[in-house]
């Protein structure tokens, strides 16, 4: 499930919740866009047009117009609630089947705890929804984004992060292989003496210790609870490395196949 669906799905929700009647027709061109993932979650596009079409329906009196008011903001905050909650579990059971460096084994149990009180902290806030009010709704739904924003926002991303990089090192110990292997060509009777070779050699060499020391650079920002944005950054200056010492991989052995006798 998409992490930021979620923000702007509630920064949607805080719209229609702050329309009065008054408002409503001066909104009218609103637009809305549902993704596949909130349409995963139950979430549609008649759950966000709901509080305006009410509030513009004439024939309803002002106590109707409240009572169906309120049930369509608890509804629409019932399911994003639940699509948060989904969200959270989701990153449990995708960090749960990681696998975990030793060196992250504590940090690792702190962001399963932390994904745990998320959890239960979306249980709390749904569970105040059905005593609510108008006001009440509001409060419940700017309190959670609030919350998402400074607290699970940069968990997901940290986690998401520390995940890519997790997957990242089975490459990183083939690239190394290669690179042996490469090794062991280059210096052959056959090759040792071709400029081209040797130089497309050396050049991957030094591409693969930048990514790898990119790789433990991001390793380091990941266990020091760097900024997300900081870790990612590294991350990716590590593959884009790594993918210029299989460049010269590709380009050896275009160069290889050339040398060898037709």
């Amino acid at each position: 499930m998409k992490k930021t669906f979620f923000v702007a799905f509630m920064a949607v929700f805080l719209l229609y919740a702050g329309i009065s009647r008054a408002r409503a027709d001066a909104t009218s061109t609103v637009g809305v866009q549902i993704s596949p993932d909130e349409a995963a979650c139950g979430i549609t596009a008649a759950d966000l047009s709901s509080i305006k079409a009410i509030q513009n329906n004439a024939s309803l009196g002002y106590s109707a117009e409240l009572q169906q008011e309120l049930a369509a903001r608890k509804n629409l905050l019932k399911k994003t609630i639940a699509c948060a909650e989904a969200d959270a579990k989701q990153d449990q059971e995708t960090l749960g089947n990681t696998p975990i460096d030793p060196s992250f084994q504590e940090l690792e149990n702190q962001w399963s705890d932390r994904l745990k009180s998320a959890v239960s902290y979306y249980d709390l806030q749904s569970q105040k929804i059905d005593g609510a009010g108008i006001s009440g709704t509001e409060s419940i739904a700017k309190e959670i984004l609030n919350w998402r924003q400074n607290n699970y926002t940069p968990l997901a991303e940290d986690i998401a992060n520390f995940i890519t990089w997790s997957d990242n090192q089975a490459l990183f110990t083939k690239a190394a292989s290669r690179l042996s292997q490469v090794n062991n060509l280059v210096s052959s009777p056959l090759f040792s003496e071709n400029p081209d070779l040797q130089n497309d050699y050396e050049q991957a060499a030094v591409s693969l210790k930048a990514a790898q020391d990119e790789n433990a650079e991001a390793k380091n920002a990941l266990s020091q609870s760097l900024a997300p944005d900081q870790s990612l950054l590294v991350i990716k200056q590590s593959l884009d490395s790594l993918s210029a010492a299989y460049q010269h991989f590709f380009d050896i052995s275009n160069l290889v196949q050339s040398l060898l006798p037709h």
